[in-house]
Formats: structure tokens, C-alpha cells, sequence
């Protein structure tokens, strides 16, 4: 364009004006639609409003409780990030989701919250369980039942217990659920298992299940080998301190179900408070593995070569934190030359030049892709090469 020519960019065909503006986030959208007229109008076009990010940081934030109010009802998709720390940021987050279950005819499919910030001293997050209830539950007589329920919900982001009142309400109104995350990093699971039968007996559709393994049953992997309900996609399990009060998941329960869904893929994960007996015992050969984390920091070399042996057929993605030793490098290797498909190997500790470069021998593509995490020299965190991939 010459310099000094003279432009009406108010004069762009409005489609244009939205296509440049779906890019914008919401701050500079909002920047954007102030100035002329004709943009500002573009501001109110739906397509704009179908996906939406909401963050609570300062208590200027309070502003979108208004838009919320204003494009509530052509969001789709809803994102919520909040600094649990400050009092006016929950305070805001649960207005919003006060907003939300207020909208006429509502349409989001899908939500995702995560909390940013450390809980407060006690903090029990019950106000969140309650704003959750309230939008997962039957909207109100003087509220038009939504276009569509929820069907993608992620609350591993959120550091508060979930309980059964919050999933009954979900399981109950929703459905049509397809994907649930509670895997959320609290000390304590309040998700029991009788309500997770309960979700999967009323939400026939879901395909992507991940939770703790204290809230998983062998009824629960019974009611997924129904012919009347889509098949299970995956089904992602940690384990933490709760499995020595729990029971164990029967071989015959797996066995039914993967003879049912040959194509299942389950991620097993063990944290630092597992009992550490008990992880070769939960490592039944049958469980069609495809992630498997060993994030225990302790030493591991025997679970690996278990992993080697068990899941060679079917083993993606291994995640290790654990101390180095020459036991541990023998492991790795065996995993490298055993599991053929094996994609991503994240490994948090130093291990040997020699051991990396086996690795890349035998599988270049890891290297190739950068799905991987293997240092040789111990270096300031975080350590990430390449590509950390999701599940």
C-alpha cells in the first residue's frame, strides 16, 4: 500500500471485520470494537461469542459478569481461569456461573475451570461446589431449558473436592456427556464410586472418563461393557494414598471389558502417596495401558521392567520421576527395544549420554517429533524438550 494513501477501513465488508476479530483475545477485542461505529458492531456478531475465555485476576474483572449477561446465550464454549488467593475474584467467578445458569435457551457444551492461585488458609471451595450445582442442575421455571447440555466438562483444574452432589447434578441434567476430567489434584477424593456408576449408567455417550482409582469400581468397568451406549475411549486412573482402603479392580471386570472395546486405551497413573507394594499388583497385564506414569520419586526400575513385560503391545507413553541408577537405564533401554509403539518417554531424572542415544537408535521418531524428556546433565527446572504431549 502506498505510503500516505488515505484508508476507510470502516468500509470493510463485515464479514471481514468478524474473521480478523475471531483472532483478537478478549482484551483487544474489546479495545478493537471502540473504534468506529462499524466495529463495534462486528463486537456483537455471535460467531465472536461462541468460544469465550473468562480470567479473574483483578476486581476490574468484574466487567465480564456484563458481557456474560449480554452474549451468554451464543456461547459454546467456556473457559474459566481465577485467582482463588483474592476474595473478589471468587466472588466474580461464582456470579459468573450464577450468570450462566440463568441464560435462556442455553448452549454451552462445553467448560473448563482452573484455578491459578493457592487456596487461603481452610479454604474449602464450597462456594464453587454450589455455583456448580446451580449449572449443572434443571435451570430454574422462568429460565427456557437450554439448546444443548454440557457434553465436554474439565474440573481438573479446579483445587477443591469435588463431591457427589456435583457429579449427581452433572450425570442427571447433562446426559449427553461425552468427556469428564475430576482428576484435580486435591488430597482427598470426594467422588465415590457409587456416583460414578450413576454417571455412566445415565451419560451412554461418554466416551472419555479420568479420575482417581478410589472412585472407579468393577461395577463402574461393568456398566461401560453395555451394547446400548457408545463405546469408552479411554479411561485414565490415578492412583494415590486412597487404593490401601479401597478394593481392587478384578481381572475378570478388565477382561470383560476389553474383550468388549478391544480398542480401549487406559492411562495409569501412581503418585509419590501410593503405597509402593501396591503398584505391581494394580499392573494387571490385562489393562490395555497405552500412558503409564510412575510419578513416585522413588526408585522404580522394577515397575518399568514389569511395564516392559505387561504393556509391550500397547504401551505410547511412559512418565517417570524417579532417582537414576544403572537398574533403572537397563529398564529404559527395555522398554525402548520391547514396546514398539512407544511414541513419548518423559523421564525426570539424569540418565547416561550412552542410554539417550540408545533410545534415539531405536526409536528416531521420538527424536524426530521431540516427544521426549531425557537429560544427561542436570539442568534448572523446567525440563522440557520438544513437546510434552496430552493423553
Amino acid at each position: 500500500m502506498a505510503a500516505g494513501s488515505n484508508v476507510d477501513w470502516t468500509l470493510l465488508p463485515s464479514d471481514v471485520i468478524v474473521h480478523v476479530f475471531s483472532f483478537l483475545n478478549s482484551h483487544d477485542l474489546n479495545h478493537a470494537s471502540r473504534v468506529c461505529h462499524t466495529w463495534n458492531e462486528a463486537f456483537d456478531h455471535p460467531t465472536l461469542w461462541q468460544t469465550f475465555e473468562f480470567w479473574f485476576f483483578l476486581p476490574s474483572h468484574v466487567s465480564y459478569l456484563e458481557g456474560a449477561k449480554k452474549y451468554g446465550k451464543y456461547m459454546k464454549k467456556v473457559f474459566i481461569g481465577v485467582n482463588q488467593m483474592l476474595t473478589h475474584n471468587r466472588q466474580n467467578a461464582c456470579a459468573l456461573l450464577e450468570i450462566l445458569s440463568r441464560i435462556d435457551r442455553r448452549r454451552i457444551t462445553y467448560l473448563k475451570i482452573a484455578f491459578t492461585g493457592e487456596n487461603p488458609l481452610f479454604y474449602s471451595g464450597q462456594e464453587f461446589l454450589d455455583g456448580l450445582s446451580i449449572l449443572f442442575s434443571k435451570v430454574a421455571d422462568n429460565v427456557d431449558a437450554p439448546v444443548a447440555t454440557l457434553q465436554y466438562v474439565d474440573l481438573s483444574g479446579l483445587s477443591v473436592p469435588i463431591d457427589d452432589r456435583v457429579i449427581d447434578a452433572l450425570s442427571e441434567n447433562h446426559t449427553g456427556l461425552k468427556y469428564l476430567d475430576i482428576q484435580n489434584k486435591v488430597i482427598i477424593s470426594k467422588t465415590t464410586s457409587d456416583c460414578i456408576l450413576r454417571l455412566v449408567e445415565r451419560c451412554r455417550d461418554l466416551r472419555d472418563l479420568r479420575l482417581y482409582y478410589c472412585s472407579i469400581s468393577n461395577e463402574v468397568l461393568e456398566a461401560f461393557t453395555e451394547h446400548d451406549r457408545t463405546d469408552v475411549e479411554h479411561i485414565s486412573i490415578i492412583c494415590r494414598r486412597e487404593v490401601k482402603f479401597g478394593y481392587e479392580l478384578e481381572t475378570e471386570a478388565w477382561e470383560d471389558l476389553t474383550t468388549r472395546i478391544p480398542s480401549l486405551r487406559v492411562t495409569l497413573g501412581f503418585d509419590h502417596t501410593c503405597p509402593y507394594q501396591l503398584i505391581s499388583a494394580i499392573m494387571k497385564p490385562v489393562i490395555p495401558v497405552r500412558t503409564l506414569k510412575l510419578e513416585t520419586f522413588a526408585i522404580c526400575h522394577d515397575e518399568v521392567n514389569l511395564a516392559a513385560t505387561l504393556y509391550n503391545k500397547t504401551l505410547e507413553k511412559l512418565v517417570l520421576q524417579t532417582r537414576n541408577s544403572l537398574e533403572l537405564e537397563a529398564a529404559l533401554l527395555k522398554v525402548a527395544r520391547t514396546c514398539t509403539l512407544l511414541r513419548s518417554l518423559l523421564v525426570y531424572c539424569v540418565v547416561r549420554r550412552e542410554t539417550i542415544n540408545e533410545i534415539f537408535r531405536l526409536h528416531p521418531d521420538m527424536e524426530e517429533r521431540g516427544t521426549y524428556i531425557l537429560k544427561s546433565e542436570v539442568e534448572p527446572e523446567p525440563w522440557v524438550v520438544g513437546v510434552e504431549e496430552g493423553d
